[in-house]
């Protein structure tokens, strides 16, 4: 005869929320930036692990086949309507940006240039070493860094050599060949460049 089947076995997609945390330094650090992320991150891998190792032991225990299948899953419900907002446009950088912006534009609006000069400006994205190592919003009124590297104009280069000598976010297109660079526009001659594995730590 067969084991009637235990009534606390189901499929759930509650297990998905156990993650949520995972996700909180990544789209609220810059809120609290003095905060040690990486610490905070650190704990809360290591509480979530013993949480799900715990619970595979006891679902595999007891024998609730369904809720040891739907613990082994919640990565993927978790992922699926991440990946379904980075499709529409909703990121974390996208959400932090149009909250931001302004304050952004208005730091830009003080700058004067002689001459109509176009406006180049750097900021501190992500120096955390959480996704990334280094990420710098830049503002190009010229939209050159979105060109393929080599592109760029002499006066391009000038005001990317400027901007570097006044603030530690430099803007460098051509990364040593242990590193890799991307650039993302994020708005209106806004951008984000990443630099990955970089060769030293400031």
């Amino acid at each position: 005869m067969p084991e009637p089947e235990k009534r606390s076995d189901k499929f759930t997609w509650t297990y998905a929320l156990w993650l949520l945390p995972w996700l909180a330094p990544i789209w609220l650090y810059w809120l609290l930036p003095t905060w040690d992320w990486w610490t905070i991150s650190l704990i809360i891998w290591v509480l979530t692990l013993i949480a799900v190792a715990g619970s595979l032991c006891i679902n595999l225990a007891q024998r609730r086949w369904r809720r040891l299948v739907s613990l082994l899953i919640a990565p993927l419900l978790l992922l699926v309507p991440l990946r379904i907002l980075a499709a529409v446009g909703i990121t974390s950088d996208s959400v932090r940006f149009a909250l931001t912006k302004q304050s952004y534009l208005a730091e830009i609006e003080r700058t004067d240039l002689p001459g109509g000069e176009q406006r180049f400006r750097t900021f501190v994205w992500d120096d955390t070493f959480l996704e990334k190592t280094y990420s710098t919003l830049v503002y190009d009124e010229s939209d050159e860094v979105a060109l393929l590297r080599g592109e760029q104009s002499a006066a391009w280069q000038q005001r990317a050599q400027t901007s570097c000598s006044e603030k530690k976010e430099c803007v460098d297109l051509d990364p040593d060949p242990d590193e890799y660079v991307s650039v993302r526009k994020i708005g209106e001659h806004f951008y984000i460049l990443d630099n990955y594995l970089p060769n030293s730590f400031p």
